[in-house]
């Protein structure tokens, strides 16, 4: 069945948005109108939403959320891997929804395997890192649980690099584009653990102060983070790659940075906007980096802003 909305009519919109994520999610339909030119999908209760791919478009064309075909070609690859591996991957949100920060991640990161040098020069520009040269970029990454934090807690992407005189670091990635850090509030003996043990990095009592719902996925994190410096014995940090303006993320990382003793040396911000005009700024990454800010960072032309209807998601 055939949908005939308009990018911006009002029936599209989700009453429980935020005007800021409104105005992101005006966005993907618009670029899923204009640019791939393919109708709005609907979620699982049969409802029209215009940041979501339709279906059967998808199945006819597996790479319609990604950039490239070559962005595309590391999806199926790394979703394979990711199963094959234990791990657990939402083919539905990283195929259809237009609005997560999954595929956004993709289309990021997927890219700039395939340009190690120039993402070493941007990232060391950018976090103040000495980055010479980078050895893997991999999104979706985890590590054995076992010999961490016994959970599925994982980075968005890792980058492992080296630094000029041969050292090696990585940097951990949690992206964010419109949605909120996860509220779930997970605890466990070993997150008490790593957080106390003397070389964690957080102050006392951090503990009970990190628990809740807006610090917990990202203290998770940084707790990976830390535990993988201390484990492979190299430097490393969590890095947030998010909108400037996101408000929900600047409160989580202002949480677990007042927790901290040194929080430039575990946890750096990375706004999305910033990165995206340092690879544009680069010969090699120009016209993807144009591409990228058309489909993420671009405010929808006029009449994006309607009111949404009363529906939810």
């Amino acid at each position: 069945m055939t949908l005939n909305f308009s990018w911006n009519d009002s029936a599209l919109k989700v009453a429980s948005d935020t005007s800021w994520r409104a105005r992101y999610r005006a966005l993907q339909s618009w670029y899923r109108e204009t640019e791939l030119r393919v109708p709005p999908g609907q979620d699982a209760a049969g409802r029209p939403l215009g940041s979501l791919l339709p279906e059967a478009e998808v199945q006819a064309r597996p790479g319609l959320n990604f950039l490239t075909p070559e962005i595309a070609d590391y999806v199926e690859r790394r979703t394979a891997e990711v199963r094959e591996s234990g791990g657990t991957i939402e083919v539905d949100r990283l195929r259809r929804n237009m609005l997560s920060s999954m595929p956004l991640c993709f289309n990021l990161f997927g890219h700039l395997r395939g340009v190690p040098a120039v993402a070493a020069s941007v990232f060391s520009q950018l976090l103040k890192l000495d980055i010479a040269r980078i050895d893997l970029i991999e999104v979706e990454w985890a590590p054995p649980r076992e010999e961490h934090l016994e959970d599925r807690t994982a980075f968005d992407a890792l980058v492992r690099y080296r630094s000029g005189d041969g050292q090696k670091g990585f940097l951990g990635i949690e992206t964010k584009y419109t949605e909120p850090f996860s509220r779930t509030v997970y605890e466990r003996e070993r997150y008490r653990e790593l957080t106390e043990c003397a070389d964690s990095g957080f102050k006392p009592g951090a503990f009970e102060k990190l628990l809740g719902a807006k610090t917990n996925q990202l203290w998770r994190n940084v707790l990976l983070t830390q535990s993988l410096k201390r484990t492979e014995g190299v430097s490393g940090h969590c890095v947030v790659v998010a909108c400037q303006d996101d408000a929900g993320a600047q409160a989580a990382l202002s949480g677990l940075r007042a927790e901290l003793r040194e929080p430039n040396e575990v946890l750096r911000f990375l706004p999305l906007e910033n990165l995206v005009a340092a690879f544009a700024a680069q010969p090699e990454t120009a016209r993807w980096a144009e591409s990228f800010r058309r489909r993420y960072l671009d405010l929808p032309p006029s009449g994006g802003e309607l009111r949404a209807s009363a529906r939810r998601d």
